[in-house]
């Protein structure tokens, strides 16, 4: 990081400006001060940052270090090397993620639980049309809400649970093919077991709606500000559902039928949303916060998100090295 032309000048200083040719869009401060020092004289100076970076600290600073930014919620990574091993370390009061962007997750589809625009577009089309075109260009999300609702009917209002029913579904999928090539048929049996996962939302999400820190103040975060408009959507509007993403993926289908199944699904994402948004606002007002503090985009993004948040917690350093 330095060379000959350092010598004899402040190491902060040297480091700091070459740092700064990394990127010349960064404002780079340096101060000369030992970090132990700094840490025990001006805590608060840490309160400014999003993320402290510390390195080859004692435990006693570095546990100091720790409580002065989880009390202010900042992000600390402390790193140490012992020669050629070490070891990093991440310390945060809480970390919520929106965009979480899992590697695999479920289709949000309501395939099992359609509102009443998707259902009332099922309805209006058959499944038994005569032009074997238009029959092998059914979109699959159209056959199986109808297939669903079908078998619904037909158990008490239950879906298929068992592995023998969910095989028998499936025949029933089969059955309803009248040519080998329909691509349509075949997606929706590779898609079946979307009719079969559980309504509502998931056990992660269901923790998160229900923490403590839903119960919202003045001092709460943008974050929480939603879950709480979040929970209460859920258990009106949505009717235990988070808000619809809205995408549907690509399927067999006619231009005509797949236009208007997307339609359908970004009006349905565009009212949840719009009804979300009203909570939010309702809610900074009755907290005492401006009903418009947090943005359009940041809650279109929370909407989209809903099914995904993560919120992680981590062990404060002290649990780590002095109980150990």
């Amino acid at each position: 990081m330095v060379d000959e032309s350092c010598v004899g000048q402040s190491k902060a200083k040297c480091v700091c400006t070459f740092l700064q040719e990394l990127n010349d869009a960064v404002k780079a401060k340096f101060i000369e001060e030992y970090p132990e020092a700094l840490v025990d004289s001006n805590p608060s100076f840490f309160s400014q940052f999003t993320l402290v970076v510390a390195t080859q600290l004692a435990e006693d600073s570095m546990m100091k270090l720790d409580k002065i930014c989880r009390e202010a919620n900042v992000l600390l990574i402390f790193a140490r090397s012992y020669g050629l091993t070490g070891f990093v370390r991440n310390s945060v009061k809480e970390h919520a993620v929106i965009e979480s962007k899992p590697d695999h997750f479920l289709d949000d589809l309501r395939l099992n639980n359609p509102w009443s625009e998707l259902k009332r577009f099922a309805e209006s089309i058959d499944l038994k049309v005569p032009d074997p075109v238009a029959h092998k260009h059914t979109p699959y999300v159209v056959i199986l809400v109808k297939m669903a609702e079908e078998w619904a009917k037909a158990h008490g209002g239950a879906l298929p649970s068992t592995r023998d029913e969910k095989k028998e579904f499936k025949e029933l999928l089969k059955a309803g093919m009248v040519a080998m090539d329909e691509d349509n048929y075949k997606e929706a049996i590779e898609a079946s077991f979307k009719v079969f996962a559980p309504r509502g939302i998931s056990s992660d999400l269901l923790q998160i709606i229900h923490d403590s820190c839903s119960e919202v103040d003045s001092n709460s975060s943008d974050f929480w500000v939603m879950v709480a408009a979040l929970k209460e959507f859920i258990v009106n509007e949505g009717g235990g559902e988070a808000p619809l993403e809205g995408s549907i993926p690509d399927m067999t289908s006619s231009t005509e039928l797949y236009v208007n199944l997307q339609k359908i699904y970004l009006a349905k994402a565009e009212a949840d949303f719009l009804v979300l948004q009203q909570r939010v606002k309702s809610i900074l007002k009755r907290i005492g916060r401006d009903p418009d503090s947090i943005s359009k985009a940041m809650i279109k993004s929370f909407c989209k998100n809903a099914r995904k948040l993560k919120v992680s917690s981590y062990v404060m350093f002290y649990f780590l090295f002095v109980n150990n």
